[in-house]
């Protein structure tokens, strides 16, 4: 449904036919565990006492500012109110509203970033970064900053690293290099039950990443004293342990540095 100019701005109208309204690419899905939540937690409000809060479209009828409770009205049909703005509205300034009431998280700004590159790439966003990040994250199931390290081969995440992966920047040092790591990282799970730990596995890619890391050595040392890499609560902690277990036995020349490894 697409408005003429004589149309009115900012009145507001009341609507049961959900039909007409639709997504902007881009847009946090109503579909996920944590959408899901936030929608029940408005039809319960809505079930208490109904208060006919309008929700904002543009000009093309897709929603800026409302996804959740539109959906609610969905369920419980209700008419929906809604307000039509004549100001161009991209995702980016939806991430931005959205923020002051109810977060993005890590998983919107993935799912955010997926559906631009299947718009963008209908044929080819499975081969796409966050396509690809996404796979690696659900076989490999380590945290977001630590499959940020891998992907990006950097020894720690910055602000900056941060915001590139919500605003769509996000790109792919070495993804083959990524999943060996990962694979690697993975095969101590016979030795540690903290092998996927945030902590530890940000300590360990920053000894990992040392110039004079030798997997050999690391591989003998775990496999002798992994009973001395105990629970730490931050990565220094554990890069400290990490570097005693890798450096035990070995002469003054061959030991790995704290200050050289973080």
């Amino acid at each position: 449904m697409i408005l003429s100019k004589l149309e009115k701005y900012n009145t507001v109208y009341t609507t049961k036919d959900f039909s007409i309204f639709d997504r902007v690419i881009g847009n946090r899905l109503p579909t996920t565990a944590r959408a899901e939540a936030n929608i029940n937690r408005i039809m319960k409000s809505i079930e208490e006492k109904y208060i006919p809060l309008p929700i904002l479209v543009n000009k093309q009828m897709k929603v800026v500012d409302g996804l959740h409770r539109l959906e609610a009205h969905r369920r419980l049909e209700k008419p929906i109110r809604y307000i039509i703005t004549n100001v161009d509205v991209d995702v980016k300034d939806i991430q931005r509203i959205n923020n002051i009431s109810n977060n993005w998280n890590t998983e919107d700004y993935l799912n955010s970033n997926m559906d631009v590159e299947k718009t963008k790439f209908p044929n080819t966003f499975d081969t796409k970064p966050y396509h690809m990040y996404s796979l690696f994250k659900e076989k490999y199931k380590f945290s977001h900053r630590n499959n940020l390290m891998m992907l990006l081969d950097v020894p720690s995440i910055t602000k900056e690293l941060e915001e590139e992966f919500k605003q769509g920047k996000f790109k792919i040092l070495d993804w083959m290099n990524a999943c060996d790591t990962a694979e690697y990282i993975t095969g101590f799970k016979s030795y540690l039950t903290d092998y996927k730990n945030r902590n530890f596995v940000t300590a360990f890619l920053q000894v990992f990443k040392h110039w004079r890391f030798s997997k050999r050595t690391w591989n003998k040392k775990l496999a002798q004293n992994s009973r001395k890499i105990v629970h730490c609560t931050n990565a220094a902690d554990y890069r400290e342990v990490i570097l005693e277990v890798y450096n035990w036995g070995l002469q003054e020349r061959s030991r790995l540095k704290v200050k050289e490894a973080a």
